[in-house]
């Protein structure tokens, strides 16, 4: 299963913008899209939107369910405690996007509270076919809006997985065999440290939150515990003799394990990181021979334990259609600034294993790094940019090409040419431009001791770098002018 379009219509920035999703073009690889951008061009606004898509609403268009599940929705957003810059950015698109439609609530003919508005403004399309549809093709399965009153349809499969996923029980989902999933993190996310509860089966539904960025910190179904009671399942196992049973539970913290550490591992030093159990109730981190506790993690290890470990932690939970195994599972991965408190050496290795790890999921990411940019092949980056009328239209489309440089990517991708500090970039960028000035006139003095009064400044920078950039244009304008302009 694949997104394939999206179009956002009157959406926080967004005007009418349609976005295709291409195929990724080598095999075995997950197909990755890359949303870049300066801050409030709309990255999370899609990731929001597409993630949104497969939520469960209630149908608009029956009076009682529209005014129950309308003003619950509504009340969840405003009500949210926005605890970081980014999830107050998450609450006010919703916000806007809802503004309409709460005003709808209060009007004498309660029966135009309907979602009209939202089909009009937030749109899930296939654009070979009828547009007011307003649909959006997901692999043969359909989500579009109403043409009565734009309530959100959804094709027999995704309504029941949606449905599905928005039920805290497990009880439904455990007699049924899921044949797609998606889900939603950020880089924000964060597990704290907590007692291991003995012997309590997890009775939440893996798909319950699974699409919000910020999980909720109430829930039981932590990365924490499923890692605890692994350990302690195993630990019991081993003690009945019943080896490969131990092997089995094993197994699902080895993977984890496996994957923090091939991130953070440098060249030169291995990193050895475990998870163990000190007691039958506390959980503890062993990095480089010290034990920690999950509350004074660094941020970037923190985050990343958080949001890998709760993506194995559903995945190991759920049923499966055909027994997949869960590397093999058609999953969707909506990750938002997953690079927040990461180390650039630890940015570079992110994408490139979890592309590997999920050859079948779609991934989309937004970005601020070039570094999570320039480290995998055959991804699609979506260059966002604001127009002369402050919205935002898809600037352009590229593949990756991890030969290429981060200079490359840093000029191509997020428009910036500068390879020094601020002053001193200001200083060579002014130098260049006399010297062009300098070569296209004939004599001119008073740019002649503007070049060589800033080339002065420039050869006192401790960068050999910059010292041999400045002595080269000198020799080289020296030859061209036939004079000397040496320092």
């Amino acid at each position: 299963m694949k997104i394939r379009k999206l179009q956002l219509k009157n959406i926080g920035v967004f005007d009418d913008e349609t976005i295709t999703f291409q195929p990724c073009p080598a095999k075995d690889k997950a197909e990755i899209h890359i949303f870049t951008g300066e801050n409030g061009t709309g990255k999370t606004t899609i990731l929001m939107a597409l993630a949104s898509a497969f939520r469960y609403l209630p149908n608009f268009h029956k009076e009682k369910e529209s005014l129950v599940g309308f003003t619950d929705f509504l009340n969840q957003v405003g009500s949210a405690e926005a605890k970081t810059q980014q999830e107050e950015q998450l609450k006010h698109t919703f916000g806007n996007m809802f503004d309409v439609l709460q005003e709808r609530l209060f009007e004498p003919d309660r029966n135009k509270a309907k979602a009209d508005e939202f089909c009009k403004r937030f749109r899930f399309f296939d654009v070979e076919s009828d547009i007011s549809k307003s649909s959006v093709i997901v692999d043969g399965f359909e989500i579009y809006g109403c043409s009565e009153c734009g309530d959100i349809v959804h094709s027999k499969e995704v309504k029941l997985y949606s449905k599905l996923s928005s039920e805290p029980s497990n009880t439904l989902i455990k007699k049924y065999e899921v044949p797609f999933a998606l889900f939603a993190y950020s880089g924000y996310r964060r597990i704290k440290d907590e007692l291991i509860q003995i012997g309590k089966e997890n009775d939440e539904n893996p798909l319950y939150q699974a699409l919000d960025f910020v999980k909720n910190e109430n829930s039981a179904f932590t990365v924490n515990q499923w890692i605890g009671q692994n350990l302690l399942n195993s630990s019991l196992a081993q003690t009945k003799k019943k080896l490969e049973e131990a092997k089995h539970f094993n197994r699902k913290v080895q993977t984890l394990e496996k994957v923090i550490n091939d991130i953070i591992r440098k060249e030169t030093k291995d990193v050895n990181l475990k998870f163990e159990m000190q007691s039958a109730t506390k959980l503890v981190l062993i990095k480089d021979n010290r034990e920690l506790d999950f509350d004074v993690l660094p941020d970037g290890l923190n985050s990343l334990i958080s949001w890998i470990g709760d993506l194995l932690m559903r995945l190991d939970s759920l049923k499966w259609e055909n027994d997949t195994p869960i590397f093999d599972r058609e999953i969707i991965l909506f990750l938002d600034e997953i690079e927040v408190h990461l180390h650039p050496s630890w940015q570079r290795k992110v994408l490139p294993i979890i592309q590997t790890l999920f050859k079948n999921a779609q991934i989309f990411v937004s970005t601020h790094s070039p570094f999570v940019v320039n480290s995998v092949d055959d991804a699609w980056v979506y260059k966002l940019k604001f127009n002369s009328k402050g919205k935002v239209k898809k600037a352009s489309v590229k593949r990756t090409e991890n030969s290429q440089s981060i200079t490359q990517v840093l000029r191509e991708v997020f428009d910036i040419y500068g390879l020094f500090g601020k002053e001193v970039q200001d200083n060579i960028d002014e130098f260049e431009k006399l010297r062009d000035k300098i070569l296209s006139n004939g004599t001119d003095l008073e740019a002649e001791n503007e070049l060589l009064k800033i080339a002065k400044l420039l050869a006192k920078e401790p960068s050999d770098q910059i010292k041999n950039i400045v002595r080269g244009e000198l020799e080289q304008l020296s030859e061209i002018k036939g004079k000397n302009f040496l320092i």
